[in-house]
């Protein structure tokens, strides 16, 4: 009898199974296994037991040396029993060792790895026999969805913004004047969020037509934080402007926005060492109180309302109402048209100069529908020269 495994498809007749090659020498090696363990069975010679045992009944039954007789009949089945029996042990021994492993269950996949298995039966093998073998196909993870942050919430806001131009027109005297600007502030609305707000407006590009110096090209104010003692502003860097009120400029601004005069504080990005030319980043700005000191950073003429560029309802009369520091506290004004002067007048501030003080007035006649200028002044006691003055766009609808 042969007990040497025989390979799927060497059995004349027999499908061919194809093996990769890369899964040859485990099958040899199962085999060998089987093979080896088939080969330590060995079972006992029953056949030759139940041989005998048939020959002695019928020896027996038939009498030692006569022929043929009734028992005969009877036990002449035993012997190709027992031969059956026999072969059916031989074949399921064979077919033990030789019966195909099971397959391998494949492997789960990882949550960050999926695999597909796909089949690939024409795909050659080193050996140059094609493979049924599947392979395994990684697919690369998903990179999870980057979310978008929704921009802040903003709200609309009037905020002080400190501008740096010349007392007039044509003069290279330069001092601050406030403005109140209506600008989108970031709410909650709180004196930080107005701050910034403001801050970004005086380091911007001045409003158009006006005759501002544009003292912060390329600076960017980045953040404004409200300590318990002092206002921090962050710049990305200092200016190189040689305007002697830069500084100040954003000093005036963070405090008058803020609501609080806390000494301001500058932090520079790019580690810079000066805010401006002669103002060094470890010095901290304070409002001066003095008067004659104030008098030379700020303007002695401020317009608040109406703001710069607003619309006016035409068919009335227009209200102005500022701040001035001028001689005997008195404060001039015109309403042009067209570069033409339509009406004009005077009023009086609530105290003189040095001091600053509030005034109003109200136009004598109505504006009809169109654009105009409000321009406020103050002039020379000697020559009648206009000293001071601030000039805001409108238009009536």
């Amino acid at each position: 009898m042969n007990t040497e495994p025989t390979r799927p498809g060497e059995t004349p007749g027999e499908e061919p199974t194809l093996i990769g090659a890369g899964l040859r020498p485990v099958e040899d090696r199962v085999r060998r296994a089987l093979d080896a363990e088939a080969r330590s069975i060995t079972p006992t010679d029953r056949l030759g037991a139940i041989l005998a045992d048939a020959h002695a009944s019928d020896e027996s039954s038939w009498g030692a040396g006569t022929g043929a007789g009734p028992g005969s009949r009877r036990h002449r089945w035993l012997v190709p029993a027992v031969a059956a029996a026999a072969a059916v042990l031989v074949a399921g021994t064979v077919w033990a060792v030789n019966r195909p492993s099971a397959p391998t269950p494949p492997v789960a996949g990882t949550p960050t790895a999926v695999a597909t298995s796909t089949a690939r039966a024409s795909t050659p093998t080193s050996s140059g026999a094609p493979s049924s073998v599947p392979t395994r196909t990684a697919q690369r993870p998903t990179s999870p969805a980057t979310t978008a942050l929704p921009p802040p919430a903003t709200t609309t806001a009037s905020v002080p913004v400190y501008y740096l131009g010349p007392v007039v027109a044509g003069s290279d005297q330069l001092r601050l004047f406030r403005e109140f600007v209506s600008t989108g502030v970031t709410t909650p609305v709180t004196g930080e969020a107005r701050a910034l707000a403001a801050l970004r407006l005086a380091t911007g590009t001045p409003p158009k037509g006006s005759s501002y110096a544009f003292a912060w090209s390329g600076v960017t104010v980045q953040s404004v934080t409200i300590g318990p003692g002092a206002i921090t502003v962050r710049l990305s860097s200092g200016t190189t402007s040689t305007d002697s009120l830069a500084a100040e400029q954003l000093g005036w601004t963070a405090q008058a926005a803020a609501g609080t005069a806390r000494p301001v504080r500058f932090e520079l990005a790019d580690g810079g060492n000066e805010v401006s030319p002669g103002h060094p980043v470890s010095a901290s700005f304070t409002r001066p109180t003095d008067p004659m000191t104030v008098l030379d950073q700020v303007a002695p003429v401020w317009v608040d309302e109406p703001a710069r560029g607003s619309a006016v309802k035409a068919g009335a009369r227009l209200t102005v109402k500022g701040v001035a520091s001028t001689f005997e506290a008195t404060v001039e004004w015109e309403l042009l048209r067209d570069g033409q002067r339509v009406d004009h007048g005077f009023t009086t501030a609530s105290v003189g100069a040095p001091d600053r003080g509030t005034y109003r007035f109200t136009t004598k006649t109505s504006l009809a529908p169109g654009a105009y200028v409000v321009r406020v002044f103050a002039s020379s006691a000697k020559d009648g020269s206009p000293i001071a003055e601030q000039l805001v766009p409108v238009t009536a609808r």
